[in-house]
């Protein structure tokens, strides 16, 4: 999902969607207010807040006026609705814009501590929108008693439970370019979601004995599957699995009541412990790449010491190379043609010598054990997509990844195989974020045949010069002053040793790289 770059564009869009979630959720509404046991759309208004800043002030501050104006415009005075707009959609604005301005919070909620801090910002806007509002009805004389009590605590839970199931939901969706895909596994997610709700509503005589918790297993199953995210989506499916529970079957107040502190239960829980699921993933994957990393420093010394090893060697036969061409034109020049045939077979020895100790080197620096295992490119790619995911925020840089059918799965070493692609990839990043303009890497897996898979990466980068692509086979290929043009030498070796190869096109329009492997790995 990605915001569009104008601020009325989007504005308009929010005030649409605004009024859709308050339409669909004005259901028992207390004295037909705007207080109703979930509002999604203050959920929506502080997600926009977060994400857009302070241009969108006019834009929230006029949707509750509208909402209250279209949906509820009998309730109260046509002033009443228009300082709805200020009382409501200005909690938002204040809390939120304080949160944005102070940058005490990641969009893309990839610790605990971010989680916490929406929570927190969600329960104070809750606290805000509801005293300032329900206090202004209580001052008006519409509430009175015990009625601005029950109806403070209504709308401080609507709004936070719309603001915990929404919010977190929207500023993922926004900022985080990887989102789970939907599996088979997923769809079992949301038939144990309906079936939990069934086993709490339908069952006779099930609600006498309160069988809410029912609804923490299949969350916590979304949860420790997907990390936040996941738990994200199922608290949506379940809040309005509850919605229309409550539609069919109707309860009592007191009902309600508890299945709103049920709802802020399974949001708190989900919300907390899917964020130290992704911690926890996070922390694997930057191991796994500090493990790559100090790989490939190893491989770099070993190249550097047998570099030292090839001068070494190969100075000898280029020295007797030297000499014996030195003799061969004295020979020539002097008229002893048989002499000059004989250091020119020298010649011709020494460079064999030279060139045996050269393919020698090669396989050596290519001799390296490889550990195949049944792997899926797409979770290869999003796990490079994770290692650059700053850089690709950084550089406004959309990263598009596309499995064909019949390229899920294949046979290979994972760790070469995420070493090939992360190289790749990352110079494109490079590429792209040397313009100084946002661009696009599209990763395209498709089979090729029976037996082989293709993986396309193209990007709308400058492309190599045109003098650098006609050197493009030789084993080192770089266009960027400080690179050695390493990445993509290791990423031909790894396909090659896959049973593939590697290929390079550029133009003005960009590059594309297809590296090509077996399905069942190399067969050497």
């Amino acid at each position: 999902m990605r915001l569009s770059r104008s601020p009325f564009l989007n504005g308009s869009c929010y005030v649409a969607a605004f009024l859709g979630l308050d339409h669909v959720s004005f259901i028992d509404a207390y004295q037909g207010l705007a207080i109703t046991p979930w509002s999604p759309g203050q959920g929506l208004t502080l997600a926009v807040v977060l994400l857009g800043g302070a241009v969108y002030a006019p834009f929230v501050l006029a949707a509750p006026a509208l909402a209250g104006l279209i949906f509820r415009g009998g309730s109260v005075p046509f002033a009443i609705h228009l300082l709805e707009g200020l009382l409501i959609g200005g909690s938002c604005l204040a809390i939120g814009l304080t949160v944005r301005h102070r940058n005490l919070l990641d969009f893309r909620l990839p610790a605990l501590n971010d989680v916490l801090v929406l929570m927190l910002s969600a329960l104070a806007v809750a606290a805000v929108a509801a005293s300032s509002y329900v206090g202004l009805l209580g001052v008006l004389g519409y509430l009175e008693g015990r009625q601005l009590l029950a109806a403070f605590l209504r709308f401080l839970v609507g709004d936070l439970i719309g603001m915990l199931v929404v919010s977190p939901l929207l500023l993922m969706a926004v900022s985080r370019p990887r989102r789970p895909a939907i599996t088979w596994e997923s769809l079992l997610q949301g038939a144990a979601i309906v079936l939990a709700l069934l086993a709490i509503f339908a069952l006779p005589h099930a609600r006498a004995y309160q069988l809410f918790y029912l609804l923490f297993v299949p969350l916590l199953w979304c949860t420790l599957r997907s990390g936040l995210f996941g738990a994200a989506v199922a608290l949506s499916v379940i809040q309005v699995g509850l919605v229309i529970a409550l539609q069919l079957w109707p309860g009592t107040d007191l009902e309600l009541f508890s299945i709103q502190m049920l709802m802020i239960s399974l949001a708190a829980t989900g919300l907390v412990f899917g964020s130290l699921v992704a911690e926890q993933q996070a922390t694997a994957t930057r191991l796994r790449y500090q493990q790559l990393a100090l790989n490939r420093a190893l491989r770099l010394r070993s190249m550097g010491e047998v570099a030292t090893t090839i001068a070494h060697e190969v100075n000898q036969p280029i020295t007797s190379i030297k000499t014996f061409a030195g003799i061969a034109r004295e020979a020539v020049a002097a008229g002893r043609l048989a002499a000059a045939g004989e250091a020119i077979g020298k010649i011709r020895s020494e460079c064999d010598r030279a060139s045996s100790i050269i393919s020698g080197t090669r396989g050596l620096l290519r001799r390296q054990a490889l550990h195949p295992r049944p792997v899926a490119p797409e979770e290869i790619l999003g796990e490079i997509r994770d290692l650059l995911l700053d850089r690709l925020a950084a550089a406004e840089i959309d990263l598009r990844v596309r499995v064909h059918p019949g390229a899920e799965s294949m046979v290979g070493d994972p760790v070469q195989l995420q070493q090939a692609l992360y190289n790749v990839i990352d110079n494109s990043v490079d590429a792209i974020a040397a313009t100084g303009k946002p661009g696009v890497i599209s990763v395209d897996v498709a089979a090729t045949g029976a037996a082989g898979i293709e993986i396309a990466v193209r990007d709308n980068g400058p492309g190599f010069p045109e003098h650098i692509m006609d050197l493009a086979p030789i084993p080192l290929l770089t266009s960027k002053p400080e690179g050695t043009g390493i990445g993509l030498s290791i990423a031909r070796s790894v396909a090659e040793a896959h049973g593939g190869g590697i290929a390079v096109a550029s133009d003005e329009a960009g590059t594309i790289v297809k590296l090509r492997f077996r399905k069942e790995g190399s067969r050497s």
